[in-house]
């Protein structure tokens, strides 16, 4: 896909200007913590995808790309902040150049802009994983199984497939709901029809039994059959509005709702009490129901998701995707709460079954009221009526169902005073009414009869409607799981045979008969390793950190092969292998050589062991890599020696741009300075906070030069090697004329250790200064490879001052201390 060729970095994190040559090779960055090594990595990712992963995700809320990718200097300047990378192109046979400023992080400027070129840019933008730090490593091992299949999902790019099942899962759920509610309601309106029909089953002879004889004392036909269809009043003319009351039957309705009325007003049924329970849950654990707010806030959040930009704060996500995955993970984490909430609504649908079977009894008693005109007992049972229908509609929205707490301590039929004193004078002034026949009582027989067979029959549908979109969601939902772990099985096998195979290669000759198995099922991928042939047992069971970390990364390579196939050309490593033993990271370096020789890794550790067995294993050379020495806020990370220091600050002071050369100079100063502190052996006085800066280390390194030029003349004496003498002291007279504290430019030198002063410098003012700071260090250099001077042994008495191509090779031990 592509290769790096070289990064320019300016103002970005930590880094104030800082020039890379990676070649289109694996390259590794090492140096202390702290030393600005995590930076290269973000600008690296920050030029390749628009993104900086640590800026992102879980704990950094209130961290962005626009406040905090900048260096902390150039805050209010983003447009100073950005990152150039020379990228070639083997699939085309192409270059190009990519810029993308934090300023407009989403429009990067490509040169050239062709078409193909844009296209990969585009494919490699996309692909935000292409980084991983050890932060993230773990969470492809000790996390829960629903945790670990949404982060491999999203690596892998499938992660709707998961979001599908959730949405289908839902969906079921709701239609479940209804389900079960339309059952309840049909039970309710069959045992209506049971008790007034007087029978103990609705087959059609039972029903035939209890409405044929009715029929018959009114002249009408027997029923032959019973169907959905058959109308058990047929051929009976409409009663008119004066006709009698069917005494019986109003006594018995009436008898039905007195004995209800006197179990009021608690009525603590299952419904009501369980209901009570969860609200005072609620108001108990004031953090549950912030939970419930959150997830209907997200909820809502999440079906108005219309491209980056989050529809409730505002705030622009890098793309669609990322924020749907954020709010993803903040509904999943408002799981517990969900729970509750959904055994609120559960006890509120059952309550609101029980509101309505009062409602049916005052129904059918306001019926008998009309007819006996009644008004004064019609008026108090409209009233409570509406009252119940009103509570009735509070129990459908969770919101309105838990500002029923008072109600529902109280009592919630709340029954209206004086109510059930009307209703017993009504129901006895019913029984004073004289008898009526039989042809009225079998008229109001058939027609309530009739009334409540319809009222089944139509719940029924209902029911079967309901029951029919429940099963199909259900085999919807069963079918998706069933073909997506099909294809999930079938990817993750390869994933775990990858896996097993990067993780066997990784600890070579420990444990060769090591296996894995990923399996998933229904939103969650469970994970299993072998521990030493005695079975498969969850990572964190028994292998130890190192082990766990390197399963992480062999784990996230083989779903990157997974992923990209050949289009794995580029990863980005920041101190992933921290834990991995030293002895297996040879064989770490040999496993990215010999499974991904076309991926180019760029690798950032803190471990100068690390750094050197990747370069012993020809992982990387001297060349493609760069090590930091240090790291302040005025000068970002302080790198090794830059031959071309001197050209680019000459090249700043001819366009008179002293505020940029300053910077430049003072780096490689504070660099040299520790450097050569410390390969001749300087003495220095201690720290504890390790602050050592040029203005302690350089005076003490050309102390201990001149000292060590000083001991190599007088052994060359002792030893008549005039030669030797006469460079040591030649050497010596050379630095003595760069350090000297008399003459024209000492002021300037002086006065240039307080870095903070230079900028104020004028190019000719500045000139001096850095002739002079370059010929104090030459004194410190071999003229023939250039490279820094150092002492051999390190420890105990110095024998010699030498160079790497051992031209410069000055004895310092006298011939007198041979004998």
């Amino acid at each position: 896909m592509i290769k790096i060729a070289s990064a320019h970095i300016e103002e970005f994190r930590g880094i104030r200007k800082l020039d890379i040559n990676l070649d289109g090779k694996t390259f590794a960055v090492s140096g202390p913590n702290g030393s600005g090594k995590s930076g290269v990595i973000d600008a690296i990712e920050f030029g390749l995808t628009g993104q900086i992963g640590r800026l992102t995700g879980r704990g950094t809320k209130g961290l962005s790309i626009g406040d905090h990718a900048p260096h902390v200097d150039r805050t209010n300047f983003p447009d100073a902040a950005f990152v150039e990378l020379e990228l070639t192109f083997p699939t085309l046979g192409k270059s190009a150049k990519l810029t993308r400023s934090v300023s407009a992080p989403k429009k990067p400027k490509i040169e050239p802009n062709d078409a193909d070129i844009v296209e990969i840019l585009e494919e490699v933008a996309s692909h935000p994983e292409i980084t991983l730090a050890r932060r993230e490593i773990l969470k492809f091992i000790l996390v829960e199984p629903t945790e670990r299949s949404k982060e491999i999902q999203a690596i892998l790019k499938i992660e709707d497939l998961g979001q599908t099942r959730s949405v289908l899962n839902t969906a079921f759920g709701k239609l479940n709901r209804a389900a079960t509610a339309a059952e309840r309601d049909t039970k309710n309106k069959r045992d209506t029809l049971l008790q007034h029909l007087s029978v103990s089953s609705l087959s059609a002879s039972d029903v035939m039994s209890a409405v044929n004889p009715k029929r018959q004392l009114l002249g009408l036909s027997a029923l032959e059959e019973v169907t959905p269809e058959t109308k058990l009043d047929h051929g009976l003319a409409e009663p008119s509005s004066e006709q009698a009351l069917n005494k019986a039957a109003a006594l018995i309705e009436l008898t039905k709702l007195k004995e209800t009325v006197d179990r009021l007003p608690a009525l603590e049924t299952p419904a009501a009490v369980g209901l009570l329970g969860h609200i005072r849950k609620l108001d108990n654990d004031p953090q549950l129901l912030i939970a419930l707010q959150q997830r209907a806030l997200v909820s809502q959040g999440l079906k108005l998701v219309d491209g980056p930009e989050c529809p409730m704060c505002d705030h622009e996500w890098p793309d669609e995707t990322h924020l749907l995955a954020h709010l993803h993970a903040k509904q999943e984490k408002s799981k517990t709460a969900g729970e509750v909430q959904q055994s609120v609504m559960d006890d509120a649908s059952a309550l609101s079954s029980e509101v309505g079977n009062l409602k049916a009894l005052l129904l059918e008693a306001h019926r008998i009221a009309k007819a006996e005109k009644a008004t004064e007992f019609q008026a108090q049972i409209e009233t409570w009526g509406k009252d119940l229908a009103s509570l009735q509609e509070k129990l459908k929205q969770f919101s309105d169902v838990l500002a029923q707490e008072d109600r529902l301590e109280e009592g919630w039929p709340a029954l209206p005073t004086g109510f059930n004193t009307a209703l017993s004078e009504f129901t006895e002034a019913v029984r004073a009414k004289p008898d009526q026949t039989a042809t009225v009582e079998a008229q109001s027989f058939l027609i309530n009869a009739d009334q409540r067979f319809r009222d089944y029959r139509d719940a029924r549908k209902v029911e079967a409607e309901a029951q029919k979109a429940r099963d199909a969601s259900k085999v919807a939902y069963e079918a998706w799981c069933s073909a997506m772990e099909t294809e999930l099985d079938a990817l993750y096998d390869a994933v775990e045979d990858d896996f097993s195979k990067f993780y066997r290669a990784l600890n070579d000759g420990d444990e060769q008969k090591f296996v894995a198995r990923l399996k998933a099922t229904e939103g969650r991928l469970d994970f299993d390793v072998n521990f030493y042939e005695r079975g498969l047992f969850p990572p964190g069971a028994f292998h130890s950190e190192g082990h766990q970390d390197g399963m992480g990364v062999c784990l996230y390579l083989a779903l990157m092969k997974r992923l990209l196939g050949d289009g794995f050309t580029v990863a980005l490593l920041d101190d992933v292998v921290m834990s991995v033993d030293a002895d297996h990271r040879y064989q770490f370096c040999k496993l990215l050589m010999s499974e991904f020789p076309d991926t180019q890794f760029v690798i950032a550790t803190h471990d100068k062991v690390w750094a050197e067995q990747m370069r012993s294993a020809k992982l990387v050379t001297r060349n493609t890599s760069i090590a930091f020495d240090s790291w302040s806020v005025d000068t970002g990370p302080l790198v090794e020696f830059n031959p071309d220091v001197w050209a680019g600050i000459e090249a700043e002071l001819a366009k008179g741009k002293v505020e940029v050369a300053a910077p430049i100079l003072r780096r490689h100063m504070e660099f040299v300075s520790r450097l050569l502190a410390d390969q001749l052996a300087a003495p220095t006085i201690f720290r504890v906070d390790n602050s050592y800066d040029m203005g302690s280390l350089l005076p003490s390194a050309m102390a201990r030069l001149k000292d060590l030029l000083g001991k190599a003349a007088d052994a060359g004496q002792s030893w008549g090697n005039e030669t030797q003498k006469a460079d040591a002291l030649a050497r010596k007279r050379k630095l003595k004329e760069a350090s000297t504290h008399k003459g024209e430019e000492d002021w300037a030198i002086n006065r240039a250790v307080h870095f903070n002063e230079w900028a104020n410098f004028g190019a000719k003012d500045f000139e001096p200064v850095v002739k002079a700071f370059r010929d104090l260090l030459n004194c410190a250099k071999c003229p023939d490879c250039d490279a820094w001077l150092y002492v051999t042994p390190r420890n105990g008495p110095a024998e010699a001052l030498r160079c790497p191509c051992s031209a410069t090779n000055l004895n310092l031990k006298r011939k007198s201390a041979q004998k």
